[in-house]
């Protein structure tokens, strides 16, 4: 089996090459958000006299709060028709006077993997494409200008989550890096499952790889197969052709669709409506479960239709397999937290306390992004989230193999 990363061996642009690929109206904001970069390091830097601690590590780099803050001053109406009024009007103002003449900095280093593994080298670079490279935290921030936010009419995540579809409808999210996979069988033996219906199962215990699996199938798919990961938003009513009628159905269900679950819902209507789906010809639909073989017995017994689905076992890791893959997550994990990982207390580390970490940090793909996942990476990875330090780097050269996995992933030829 071999691992992959779709981030390796892929240099990260720099702030200049960005900027002469983008078109003048893709230009003129990211000049801005350099200019707003300095502004802010400046500031850092006078904060940094007094006591009260040092600049961020990246200070000194443009990062996508900075593009967020360059688009809120000059051109908010990329944002869509519910950012308006007061709170997104202080902000328009604030930022656009302090935009200014600058030179250039260096590319935040979470930001530069995002644009390494997101965005064609060359390709030339539009609003649409600057939209896209915003993380999700940084789309958090911007929702908070949401005016029904401000005034308690709608909650965080409500208003991030019209932001969201806003900008999806016209395809301006970019999810985070894509994690890294185990090739278990050859990319043949999946088309051949995902061309036949109604589809499988991935049965196997936690840290078996079933989720970041799911996220590898993707690339298999042709561009006209949209594929939905346990995506509960939206919907409406069931299709009468089929027996079943849960009280919604998700719009991830539908014809035409790969729709996978690495969480399946406790509703057993509505699982029977998505396997009378998928056993239907005509709608050309896919049912793609992740589960334990405990949880799997269940779900038979909800839905008998399941006992059709053809089982596709996913073993456990093995110890000699749990360094790699869980090195080969950093560039995921970094682009979702926007922060480095020291690798320094990875090395010595038993393999019962590498796969506790592996399940903190197993890539949960949902369509809609989860900002508590970030949360939740946070305090699972905690002391693990610092600068590289010299110790680190005499480590990772005293193991060539892992010295150079860790220079493929990181892009810049500084780790």
């Amino acid at each position: 089996m071999h691992v992959h990363q779709p981030a390796f061996g892929v240099p990260s642009p720099t702030v200049p090459e960005i900027r002469a690929r983008c078109e003048p109206d893709a230009r003129r904001l990211w000049d801005a958000a350099v200019s707003l970069a300095w502004w802010r390091a400046a500031q850092e830097e006078a904060l940094a006299a007094v006591p009260y601690g040092g600049p961020h590590p990246e200070a000194h780099a443009v990062e996508p709060g900075d593009l967020a803050r360059a688009i809120v001053a000059l051109h908010p109406e990329l944002l869509g028709p519910t950012l308006t009024g007061a709170p997104l009007d202080r902000a328009h103002a604030i930022w656009r006077q302090r935009i200014a003449e600058a030179s250039d900095l260096p590319l935040a280093y979470s930001w530069g993997r995002r644009w390494a593994t997101r965005e064609a080298a060359g390709a030339s670079v539009d609003p649409g494409v600057l939209l896209r490279s915003l993380p999700d935290h940084s789309l958090w921030a911007l929702s908070a200008l949401d005016p029904r936010y401000a005034e308690g009419l709608m909650t965080a995540r409500e208003t991030y989550c019209a932001l969201f579809d806003q900008l999806g409808a016209r395809g301006h999210v970019g999810l985070a890096v894509e994690p890294a996979w185990l090739e278990r069988e050859p990319d043949a033996v999946w088309r051949e499952r995902l061309v036949h219906a109604p589809g499988f199962a991935l049965i196997g215990e936690t840290c078996s790889g079933r989720r970041a699996l799911i996220r590898q199938l993707r690339r298999l798919l042709a561009q006209t197969r949209g594929v939905n990961v346990d995506n509960w938003h939206g919907g409406g009513s069931p299709d009468p052709r089929y027996r079943a009628r849960p009280d919604a159905v998700p719009a991830s269900i539908a014809p035409g669709l790969v729709c996978a679950w690495t969480r399946v819902p406790d509703d057993p209507p509505l699982l029977r409506y998505a396997a009378e789906m998928a056993l239907d010809p005509d709608a050309a639909f896919q049912l793609i479960l992740a589960s334990t073989e405990t949880a799997w017995a269940r779900l038979r017994e909800m839905a008998p239709d399941l006992a059709r689905w053809p089982v596709v076992p996913m073993p456990p890791l093995t110890n000699d397999e749990l360094l790699p893959i869980w090195l080969c997550q950093r560039p995921y994990i970094e682009d979702v937290l926007g922060e480095r990982i020291d690798l320094r207390r990875l090395l010595p580390l038993p393999p019962d306390r590498l796969r506790r970490l592996l399940a903190a940090v197993d890539p949960h793909d949902l369509t809609i992004p989860e900002h508590g996942h970030a949360v939740r990476l946070r305090e699972a990875l905690g002391e693990l989230l610092c600068e590289r330090s010299r110790a680190t780097r005499r480590q990772i050269r005293e193991h060539p193999a892992l010295a150079a996995l860790d220079a493929g992933l990181s892009g810049d030829g500084s780790r």
